[in-house]
């Protein structure tokens, strides 16, 4: 048993949708926005999921110990890597500003509102582990995690190491499973922009063996906080 039996019973009394939260797409709310997959409805999307996360009654966030142990991993490393991104726009936008001027234009762009851009991401993705009720491993997560990536059975590929990825849908499972069995009728989804690893190629659908897991559960999957968001009614 992922959660204890005191929790379990608190949220299918609850009854409210379920989000069960994946290291890459709380990562991506900090990420260097200049990226082409980075999008303002996607991040608004986000936002307003974590405001009904934190309501404690519109909408319960998941996140497994193995997510949190990646982010304390690469949060600091994600957050270097935008200031660096953002600090290259403002010298790039100084450099046009420089060559209109060169060729008689008057003015400069004002970049000011986007000083503690890196600042304000990090906060949100802070206010995400804080959010979020933390289902732990269970006795048996870490042997079927191991099954799992031995058949190389999805989220897993052969020839990768992808043992935490296994972790975090055995832990998601066995959590969703015994909410299900306890009563939960609400809409579930599990949120992940690693289509890499959980979503056929190419497209966003789950893939295939991971959907005959999912379907008994009635666990949605969304690559994107706006599918997400859609999908949970929230």
């Amino acid at each position: 048993m992922a959660l204890p039996a005191a929790e379990i019973a608190r949220l299918v009394d609850l009854a409210a949708p379920v989000l069960c939260l994946d290291t890459c797409s709380i990562l991506d709310i900090m990420r260097d926005p200049n990226r082409d997959t980075m999008h303002a409805h996607h991040v608004s999307a986000g936002m307003g999921l974590l405001a009904a996360v934190e309501s404690k009654t519109i909408l319960v966030g998941l996140i497994a110990t193995q997510v949190q142990l990646e982010l304390v991993e690469h949060v600091d490393h994600v957050q270097e890597e935008a200031k660096d991104a953002m600090a290259r726009l403002g010298d790039r936008v100084k450099r046009i500003d420089a060559i209109a001027s060169a060729l008689g234009a008057v003015g400069s762009t004002d970049l000011s509102h986007l000083d503690d851009h890196v600042v304000r991401a990090r906060a949100a993705v802070d206010r995400w582990v804080l959010a979020a009720l933390n289902v732990p491993q269970s006795n048996d997560t870490a042997g079927r995690a191991l099954s799992r990536l031995n058949q190389a059975q999805a989220p897993a590929h052969k020839g990768k190491d992808s043992m935490k990825d296994c972790v975090v849908i055995e832990t998601y499972l066995e959590a969703i499973r015994d909410l299900r069995e306890d009563g939960l009728t609400a809409p579930v989804v599990f949120v992940s922009s690693n289509t890499k690893d959980y979503a056929e190629a190419p497209g966003s659908r789950l893939r295939a063996e991971l959907a005959t897991e999912f379907a008994p559960l009635n666990i949605e999957y969304a690559s994107t906080w706006d599918l997400a968001k859609h999908i949970l009614g929230v």
